[in-house]
């Protein structure tokens, strides 16, 4: 029997670059513009329009197609560049998704922090060639949604994208060279992840009744979020726009109920309307106790208010799954931020 040929399946490359122009092709290159999207696969669709006959025999309508688009979907990874504050240097991998599912970054050299802070308005455009199995398929005007942000312990920090635009071209062409991030980012353990609650209350006294706290220390097993992305194909005399709406982002946390977290009552800051702050910092390194942890790291945080509380088991702990919307403040772009860093 004859070997199979991978090739085809393992040469899914996936080119994406901001337009100047909404729909305008901006020319992605293998060179500057891969990405490494996981698993990823794509379809196409349209708006058919038929044109009713009148006959005395069976048979289908005939049709034209209008309005043609295309979805890539895969999974991809986060992690910090080697310099996150610096002007040039450090837009992670990553970016090339993030900025056109409505993120705007910030780079703070300083802090050496670069965060990216879901927005409203303003959202950038990107083209986007998929090839895969020998095919190219070109797609612009294109937007994209965000789901499962996670940070888990077992896993690496990862998110799944879903891409959507007008494609105008799809023909046979070989897969380019891409040039892609030879770093192979950390899995989540108990030796490089820390995880922090906080609360938005009156006072400053720590208390017993879940309120106030202030970067307690906590055994984390997971956080994720989904941003709530609504992806629309809208047309318009003139032209037609994907456009991103409706988002209404969730969170997920699994925390474990110990000595460490005993002044945390999720039913208390819950039925009081509390907003909760929690942060995952997942660092590049080990190290132990993980309150001492140093050097580059990513992370996860979230402005939110607890829904849902259910007991589980967190590796032989009691604990909690708490779930519930992301909320922003009156400034927005605050209800979950990304944040790659160098800590000293």
């Amino acid at each position: 029997m004859a070997q199979p040929a991978l090739d085809f399946f393992k040469k899914r490359n996936l080119l994406i670059k901001a337009e100047v122009t909404e729909g305008t092709d901006s020319s992605p290159v293998g060179a500057t513009d891969g990405f490494r999207l996981f698993d990823g696969n794509s379809s196409t669709e349209f708006d058919k329009v038929e044109r009713m006959l009148d006959r005395s025999f069976f048979g289908g309508d005939p049709f034209v197609v209008a309005n043609r688009r295309a979805k890539i979907e895969g999974e991809f990874e986060l992690y910090p560049p080697p310099t996150p504050g610096a002007v040039s240097t450090s837009d992670a991998d990553c970016a090339k998704i993030l900025l056109p599912a409505g993120f705007a970054v910030t780079k703070d050299s300083g802090a050496e922090t670069t965060t990216y802070n879901p927005i409203s308005s303003a959202i950038p455009s990107a083209t986007a060639y998929w090839h895969h199995t020998g095919t190219l398929i070109k797609v612009l005007g294109a937007r994209a949604d965000i789901s499962g942000i996670a940070i888990e312990i077992g896993q690496r920090f990862k998110a799944k994208a879903s891409i959507t635009g007008d494609y105008t071209e799809v023909t046979d062409a070989a897969a380019p060279t891409v040039t892609l991030p030879s770093t192979v980012p950390v899995v989540a353990s108990a030796r490089n992840m820390r995880t922090t609650l906080s609360t938005l209350v009156r006072g400053a006294t720590t208390s017993t009744d879940g309120t106030p706290l202030s970067n307690l220390l906590v055994w984390g097993k997971a956080l994720s979020v989904d941003m709530g992305n609504a992806l629309a194909h809208k047309e318009y005399s003139s032209k037609s726009v994907n456009q991103i709406s409706d988002r209404k982002p969730t969170f997920s946390l699994r925390i474990a109920r110990t000595d460490g977290t005993n002044d945390f009552n999720p039913w208390y800051v819950r039925d009081n309307g509390i907003v909760l702050l929690a942060s995952v910092k997942l660092f590049n390194v080990e190290g132990t106790p993980s309150s001492t942890l140093t050097g580059l790291y990513s992370a996860l945080n979230v402005r939110c208010q607890i829904e849902n509380i259910t007991p589980t088991d967190i590796d032989g702990d009691y604990g909690w799954e708490l779930t519930g919307p992301c909320i922003p403040s009156d400034t927005g772009g605050d209800e979950f931020t990304i944040v790659f860093g160098d800590q000293a």
